[in-house]
């Protein structure tokens, strides 16, 4: 199977919009952890070589060396996420005519769906990484790019609250319940505190980048 990552972004977004059930929600959110993370090091990139900012070039190419890779795990789960989903349903379609192939059926099912739900759990765990890479260059990176940094910050977000929406839709299907309750708790943790830290960095952006009052009319 071709790699989404391998796909235009035309192309992308065309299977996106295709009634193919996947890729979904949970590779996008994937995505836009990737873009999050890659606008987060183009601000250190544009801090790195200016002189004007030389006290935060190390810090930048520290921040640059942690959200690199970071990335590449990113964009990893965007395939893996529909992969999941794939195994899913190559379960759900597995025959069930006896009772011992019923058995077999919903054991691979619930693995399945398992895994179907520890994948965004993986993205979930990404961002808090990523919001790492923010806290790192946050008021440390070339003014200009501000607007960029927020625009990280709402992309990171974003790929959470994904995310965790993908772990939850897929918890509603696990009958175990030491499991359910195991990932949602985490999961839950993981969301409040990544998007009470990325809320603050983009309510702070947001009031850099606003004009001041008298520029505007009306």
């Amino acid at each position: 199977m071709e790699r989404l990552t391998d796909l235009t972004v035309a192309q992308f977004t065309d299977v996106l919009a295709s009634d193919a059930p996947a890729p979904g929600g949970g590779s996008v959110a994937a995505l836009f952890g990737a873009c999050g993370t890659a606008l987060a090091v183009m601000t250190a990139n544009l801090t790195i070589g200016k002189k004007k900012y030389a006290d935060h070039w190390n810090n930048a190419e520290s921040a640059k060396t942690v959200g690199m890779p970071l990335i590449e795990q990113f964009l990893k789960a965007v395939d893996e996420d529909t992969l999941a989903f794939n195994r899913l349903m190559d379960a759900i379609r597995l025959p069930k005519d006896t009772d011992e192939q019923k058995a077999v059926r919903r054991t691979a099912m619930e693995d399945a769906t398992k895994d179907a739900a520890n994948m965004p759990f993986h993205t979930l765990s990404l961002c808090k990484r990523a919001v790492s890479v923010l806290e790192q260059l946050s008021d440390r990176i070339n003014p200009n790019c501000a607007s960029d940094f927020g625009v990280s910050a709402a992309a990171i977000e974003t790929a959470a609250r994904g995310a965790w929406l993908n772990v939850c839709i897929n918890l509603q299907s696990i009958s175990d319940e030491a499991f359910v309750k195991d990932l949602y708790d985490r999961a839950k943790a993981l969301l409040d505190d990544i998007c009470a830290r990325t809320e603050a960095f983009f309510a702070k952006i947001d009031a850099q980048c606003r004009p001041v009052c008298n520029q505007i009319e009306g």
